[in-house]
């Protein structure tokens, strides 16, 4: 079958991101509910009317056409399915922060339409002017490394896999996605020991649970922890982020576990939040 023939209409989507191609064109990264993430290019875009040449623009509900099945689509249409949300400072930025993670951890045409519905969701919460924005960061996160089945199973990553409890404080180490309980240096060594000779859960040199938790899988790079408490890791599980700690908390163990995922290169929209949003509580966002 002729690439060319392969035709989708009006599927719901957002652009990601655009950049300008050639001398009138548009390559653009699309998040379709249907079709996941999809690269297209959008032919003589730049020398549309206004009114469509204002469509390319991330944070608008959009149905968009387009021919072709190759990794690089051709865009056929575009319309607008709802206006703009209307972003601003720190929301522009979540909403770009947002965008990213899209972008890092989808891959090509894999469909995702409940990654698509919170997704669609935590822009919606973004636009309200009453938000508490980075709670809005936190569910996203939480809910796309669900998804994705790469979320740890935060209430019982004990090195035992028993449950954690909330009014305990834990060392969480995220390269093995296991809490370990600090009960002091004596204790915790004697933690580390058991680890080492697979008498909490695991047998085997080649299960992680008989490795210590300080130790990344690697077999060499120091994975020192996060501190953190019980009731955040539970807390987090369920999505309830009313108390200030678990969310202070929560902030620097999620920057944590995403770098599992994301790797060493830096998230450019980090460096957006200042700009876009003044340094008025960005930093704590994402």
């Amino acid at each position: 079958m002729d690439d060319e023939s392969v035709s989708t209409s009006l599927q719901p989507g957002y652009i990601l991101h655009y950049r300008e191609f050639q001398e009138s064109s548009y390559i653009v990264d699309a998040f379709t509910l249907t079709h996941g993430r999809v690269a297209m290019v959008a032919k003589s875009a730049r020398n549309s009317r206004p009114q469509i040449r204002a469509l390319y623009q991330p944070f608008r509900p959009l149905l968009l056409s387009w021919v072709g099945g190759s990794d690089l689509r051709t865009l056929t249409g575009i319309e607008e399915s709802g206006a703009a949300l209307p972003l601003a400072d720190v929301q522009l930025a979540c909403g770009y922060y947002i965008n990213e993670l899209v972008l890092r951890l989808l891959g090509k045409d894999q469909p995702q339409d409940q990654v698509f519905a919170y997704y669609s969701l935590a822009l919606s919460e973004l636009a309200q002017a009453t938000v508490h924005f980075e709670i809005v960061l936190r569910c996203f996160e939480l809910q796309l490394l669900d998804v994705l089945g790469v979320l740890p199973d935060l209430p019982n990553c004990t090195p035992d896999a028993s449950p954690v409890l909330p009014e305990l404080e834990y060392r969480y180490h995220p390269a093995n996605a296991v809490a370990v309980p600090v009960l002091g240096s004596d204790g915790l060594g004697l933690l580390k020991e058991k680890h080492r000779m697979g008498a909490m859960s695991g047998e085997g040199k080649g299960d992680p649970a008989s490795r210590s938790p300080s130790i990344h899988p690697d077999g060499m790079t120091t994975d020192e922890g996060v501190r953190v408490h019980g009731k955040t890791l539970i807390a987090m599980h369920e999505l309830d982020f009313a108390d200030a700690q678990v969310l202070a908390e929560c902030r620097v163990l999620m920057r944590n576990i995403l770098r599992v995922q994301l790797g060493d290169r830096p998230l450019k929209s980090r460096e957006l939040f200042a700009a876009l949003a003044g340094g008025r509580g960005a930093t704590k966002a994402e």
